[in-house]
């Protein structure tokens, strides 16, 4: 099932008014940029929107940085009462109740500049090697080429690994999303057209899905932490600050 059939799922109607707790305790993850990163001012997009939200509603939080995964790990325990910026998949809906999204991008694939594999329609060729950075879901585009045994799934410990093994000519494609991969080659020192997104404008090559904040669906508090943080969001599209926050890094407005 594709991820926006599955976004159904996220928003569910709060049945009671339940209080939220007095401190709200939040964690993010690093180095993903431009959504939350320590190299990017105030935190990154999503981190300065979901201080805007909690600002919002007058409700204090305390916000970790930690790794991905012990954010995750944590949530699941309620040690912490909400994450972010997540993308939807069928075991995170599972655990999770999502938010309205924060933010919209499409995830595809990267190729080599020069290669012919960048011209050709999606799945055209077989054989091929595909990077995937360890503890991210294939996407649409990915899962297709790994389904139909076109190609073979590597994982990386992060995106420039992967991005380092396409360059040296060990893997043949990298999963990411366009942000993500102009951050790897300035961290490579690499000119950023030294990878090209394969399949081009045609909408079978990437898969647009949405950055979330959630919570633990085993959560007392969760549906109403969700409604309240949808609220937040809400107001602050009304009066503007969501557009003015994610232009500042050269984002625009998710369209639901």
């Amino acid at each position: 099932m594709a991820v926006f059939g599955l976004l159904a799922a996220i928003a569910l109607p709060v049945r009671a008014q339940t209080p939220l707790p007095p401190l709200v305790r939040l964690s993010t993850g690093d180095d993903y940029p431009p959504f939350s990163s320590s190299t990017e001012a105030g935190g990154g997009a999503a981190v300065a929107l979901v201080k805007a939200v909690f600002a919002e509603l007058k409700q204090p939080i305390a916000l970790e940085i930690e790794p991905w995964m012990r954010g995750q790990e944590r949530l699941q325990s309620q040690q912490i009462d909400g994450t972010f910026p997540y993308v939807p998949n069928p075991e995170r809906l599972t655990l999770y109740r999502y938010s309205r999204p924060l933010a919209t991008i499409r995830i595809r694939l990267f190729t080599r500049k020069g290669v012919p594999l960048a011209d050709l329609p999606l799945g055209a060729a077989s054989g091929q090697t595909l990077c995937i950075a360890r503890g991210t879901s294939p996407a649409v585009p990915s899962a297709r080429l790994l389904l139909s045994g076109q190609a073979t799934l590597v994982n990386g410990s992060d995106v420039a690994t992967c991005f380092k093994l396409l360059l040296a000519k060990r893997v043949d494609l990298v999963q990411t999303h366009e942000h993500l991969a102009k951050r790897a080659m300035r961290q490579l020192e690499q000119p950023a057209d030294a990878v090209v997104p394969v399949g081009g404008d045609d909408p079978r090559a990437f898969e647009e899905t949405g950055l979330h904040f959630i919570v633990s669906r085993h959560a007392p508090q969760g549906e109403a932490l969700i409604a309240a943080f949808d609220r937040g969001l809400a107001a602050l599209r009304e009066n503007g600050q969501f557009a003015e926050i994610l232009s500042r890094y050269g984002l625009t407005l998710p369209s639901s």
